[in-house]
């Protein structure tokens, strides 16, 4: 029986993935690295910024100063965050709906500060019982550390929990941690979220979903 839902954040509460790619963009220009909007999304999302920083400089052959570039990168993510922040439709309802039925908890390859800027902006932060950030964890998605963590934190078995997720790195990352996993279209076609257990289309669909993966564990 599922007790727990885990939430992703980047693509699944917040729209904010094109923030990203241009944090990512003003940050590299100055070192002649530029990325578009579709690469940011095919290579990067759903990883943390340090390792997007660290297979830049594989794949460019350059050396990084990622220490500053982190910093610089989440500035850039502050101060572009008012101007095209914007959640989904049905998601911050969906999380209140949730709260009253599961424990809630949201693990994200984020920083811990986008994360708080994030979940007070949408009046959230009170309905998680526990939050993993990128600073939480040595090993980011596609490993099965951040869900892992916050499975062993919330004190429930991984089968006991659902994930919802919208990239391929983090469905890898809740399968590998032994969780359930229902992906949204978010961000990615059906053809890339294959290893999900449930794909949805909307967030409306995924109260169901929750209740048709209760249904086959009964």
């Amino acid at each position: 029986m599922i007790k727990a839902v885990l939430f992703d954040m980047n693509g699944v509460i917040i729209d904010d993935l094109l923030i990203h790619a241009i944090a990512f963009n003003e940050v590299l220009l100055p070192y002649g690295i530029g990325i578009s909007h579709k690469d940011y999304l095919n290579d990067y999302a759903g990883r943390t910024d340090r390792d997007g920083f660290e297979d830049m400089e594989k794949k460019f052959a350059l050396k990084l100063p990622i220490g500053d570039l982190l910093v610089r990168k989440g500035r850039a993510y502050v101060n572009l965050f008012p101007e095209h922040k914007k959640s989904f439709p049905g998601v911050v309802d969906l999380v209140k709906k949730l709260s009253t039925i599961f424990v809630l908890a949201l693990t994200s390859s984020a920083s811990k500060s986008e994360i708080e800027l994030t979940i007070n902006e949408f009046k959230i932060d009170s309905y998680f019982k526990v939050i993993v950030s990128a600073d939480d964890v040595k090993h980011g998605k596609p490993n099965p550390e951040p869900y892992q963590k916050t499975i062993s934190l919330l004190g429930f078995k991984p089968d006991e929990c659902v994930v919802i997720e919208d990239a391929k790195d983090g469905i890898m990352s809740a399968k590998a941690a032994g969780s359930f996993c229902i992906a949204i279209t978010t961000t990615h076609n059906r053809d890339v979220l294959t290893k999900a257990d449930i794909v949805v289309d909307s967030f409306y669909e995924i109260f169901e979903a929750i209740g048709k993966i209760n249904k086959d564990l009964t």
